[in-house]
């Protein structure tokens, strides 16, 4: 299924046989109610998800390039990926925080709107967004999934795997020329075996609550180099922390503009 985004050269891609709360178009959904995803290794170390085991899971696109970030379904007409997935490109149809900073990584994060509705099936449906005040706790154990490199090959097929989600305390250790701040949210392992790599960027890394919703906690935003020596964490936008502002554009862009 291919959905075109306003204005701008790229497109949705949603895996096809491959806020909690919002007030806008979300009301008769039921989000986040995937397949239980195999108990198994990762991205970078992962393994292929089962289909439709991640209704909302999407890619966004080139023409040229293909596959150029993740991003995640939230309602019928709204995604959200992150801010960095769209530097340098001047678009109108994609909504980047207005503090996201580039040098430091910081507020990376973007509500991407479609050009029409989405119609769910078992394969298209949107992931929940996290209650106020909502985290994950450390050490337990989330999901994330993406299209992102392989060893020195891209994957033709969506890839998942389990993390464990680090303290920020525990994370900063890994990251002395870099601040961690509230508007991140840090997951993985110390030997860095299950991680995003490059092409992951803007895909989500989800939870699942006991009452079987998944819910979004985190965008795949930067981390250790991919390959390198030293790998760490991963390091994704708190989208808990974002919520309310989501909630507000979406709000906004649906009833008081044009």
């Amino acid at each position: 299924m291919w959905v075109t985004v306003s204005r701008f050269p790229l497109v949705l891609v949603f895996t096809l046989r491959s806020v909690s709360q919002l007030a806008v178009s979300q009301s008769a959904w039921s989000c986040a109610v995937g397949l239980h995803p195999h108990r198994k290794k990762r991205i970078l170390g992962g393994r292929v998800s089962r289909r439709g085991a991640w209704p909302w899971q999407c890619s966004l696109q080139s023409g040229q390039s293909g596959h150029v970030c993740g991003c995640v379904l939230i309602a019928r007409k709204w995604a959200l990926t992150v801010a960095h997935c769209f530097e340098g490109r001047g678009v109108r149809s994609i909504i980047v925080h207005p503090r996201y900073n580039r040098a430091v990584v910081d507020y990376d994060i973007s509500i991407v709107e479609l050009d029409s509705e989405v119609r769910e099936t078992t394969f298209v449906r949107p992931v929940c967004l996290p209650q106020p005040g909502q985290l994950p706790l450390p050490d337990s154990y989330c999901y994330i999934t993406g299209w992102g490199h392989m060893g020195n090959r891209m994957p033709f097929k969506l890839q998942e795997g389990e993390v464990r989600i680090i303290s920020l305390s525990q994370c900063q250790s890994y990251f002395d020329m870099k601040t961690i701040t509230p508007r991140m949210l840090c997951a993985g392992y110390e030997a860095g075996t299950v991680d995003s790599c490059m092409g992951d960027s803007g895909g989500p890394l989800v939870c699942e609550e006991s009452s079987g919703r998944w819910t979004l906690f985190g965008l795949t935003s930067w981390g250790s180099v991919c390959f390198s020596k030293v790998l760490g964490p991963g390091v994704y936008s708190n989208v808990t922390h974002f919520t309310p502002w989501i909630q507000q554009q979406i709000y906004i862009h649906t009833y008081l503009t044009d």
